[in-house]
């Protein structure tokens, strides 16, 4: 078999457009940048919602970007990538990504980066006071151009590499549309060497920036309250903390997930990690440190249930998952019912996967309330997260439904008899 006839076979060109095609990914670029700025310009210390005069005056004065600002945007990531580079890290394998059955290996280090980076940050804290993170919080709207602006070289980057040499496609990015294959990504796996441009980017710029961005709003209520911080700002900095934590202690299950075994990528995913994760996951944080909220014992501790009950859900799901896909003889996973398809692969129908088919989005969006509902109800903005967590989850749902009729047929609809609920058990 010729080499050109190996590399349609492992890149096939059939594929279904997501998004509405190119027209929906233009529409999709335009609005995501629009609600990311929108939010900043629309929730900051002249109101959430802020007059539309005052929104109008900002941007007019707005430094959206300084060469200062940039040049710290790239010190970061390039920081990240040399703590990739250097702290140890196990090996890990991930899924197969051809009929071959080759497997990309991944070193696994975030917690070991994180823990890093929180340690300078206390550090820096403890010897310059809270005063010093004035340096991150003031610069929110040039770091996030500069973030903005790297994520669409990279995602060029990607784009543009695809074309040379062999690589492995995204089937749903080799449509030959230029502007859709950028979106959604035509490399499935962009690497430099062994580094891993897609899972770097999945969990490390944008989780631990995030994070860095929470605790930079804590240090300026501190400063505006004159030594106090408020318990809602402290439910909120250790909400997000655990989620991120949590994310890089159970860092090589993002190699099962779809963005990394389906996903090209390109602009949606990379802008996704690199801006709309840390510039808009934080809101609530930046809401409170200009509103500073009081909650009282009896509603913390509600909310604290609440983060509980949806942490239980969403990691008990996700690690019954994984352990079932890469070691489906451990004791804790060996005795659970599933169906065996066609393909030679297992659908799980026991245990987390036996009451709803994403148990997993409904404990994570239980804990999108958790983070919200700390801002009080002064304004509806600050629940932007858990609104648009909704539609992501529910979309999210959508494509994998798609690609598992397509996937398992029969075997797929067999499933969906077995555990009949999409997200929610008893309700949805």
């Amino acid at each position: 078999m010729s080499k050109k006839v190996e590399a349609d076979k492992r890149n096939p060109k059939k594929f279904q457009y997501e998004f509405f095609g190119p027209i929906g990914a233009a529409i999709i670029v335009v609005l995501t940048t629009t609600v990311v700025f929108g939010l900043y310009f629309g929730c900051n210390e002249n109101g959430c919602p802020a007059h539309p005069q005052k929104i109008l005056s900002m941007i007019q004065n707005a430094k959206f970007i300084d060469v200062y600002s940039f040049q710290l945007y790239l010190c970061w990531l390039g920081a990240l990538i040399l703590a990739w580079h250097f702290l140890p890290g196990e090996w890990v394998k991930g899924v197969p990504i051809d009929e071959k059955g080759t497997r990309l290996q991944y070193k696994m280090n975030g917690f070991a980066t994180i823990s890093l980076v929180l340690g300078i940050a206390s550090g820096f804290i403890y010897m310059k006071g809270p005063e010093c993170m004035e340096l991150i919080w003031s610069r929110f709207l040039p770091l996030m151009t500069s973030a903005y602006v790297v994520s669409i070289l990279i995602s060029f980057y990607c784009y543009i590499s695809s074309f040379i040499g062999q690589k492995h496609l995204a089937e749903g990015g080799n449509s030959g549309n230029l502007l859709y294959d950028w979106f959604i990504g035509r490399l499935l796996n962009p690497r430099i060497g062994n580094f891993d441009i897609k899972v770097f980017s999945e969990l490390r710029p944008g989780l631990i920036l995030w994070i860095v961005f929470d605790i930079a709003f804590a240090c300026r209520q501190y400063v505006m309250l004159n030594g106090r911080i408020t318990d809602s700002m402290v439910l909120v900095l250790v909400f997000h903390s655990w989620y991120v934590l949590d994310s890089f202690v159970c860092e090589s299950a993002v190699l099962t997930t779809m963005d990394v075994t389906t996903d090209g990528f390109g602009y949606m995913l990379c802008f996704g990690d690199l801006v709309w994760v840390p510039f808009t996951y934080g809101l609530q944080a930046r809401y409170l440190s200009y509103y500073p909220v009081d909650l009282g014992v009896g509603f913390t501790t509600a909310i604290i249930f609440l983060q509980l009950l949806g942490y239980y859900i969403f990691r008990g799901s996700n690690s019954q998952k994984n352990e079932f896909r890469n070691n489906p003889t451990d004791p804790s996973v060996k005795n659970l019912k599933y169906i065996q398809t066609k393909r030679g692969t297992r659908l799980l129908i026991d245990g987390w996967w036996g009451k709803s088919r994403h148990m997993n989005y409904f404990g994570d969006w239980l804990m999108a309330w958790a983070w919200c509902l700390p801002v009080g109800f002064g304004s509806a903005i600050p629940y932007f997260y858990v609104a648009y967590f909704a539609v992501l989850l529910l979309h999210r749902y959508g494509r994998d439904d798609h690609k598992c009729r397509e996937k398992y047929g029969d075997d797929w609809k067999k499933y969906c008899q077995v555990v009949k609920y999409r997200i929610i058990p008893y309700i949805y």
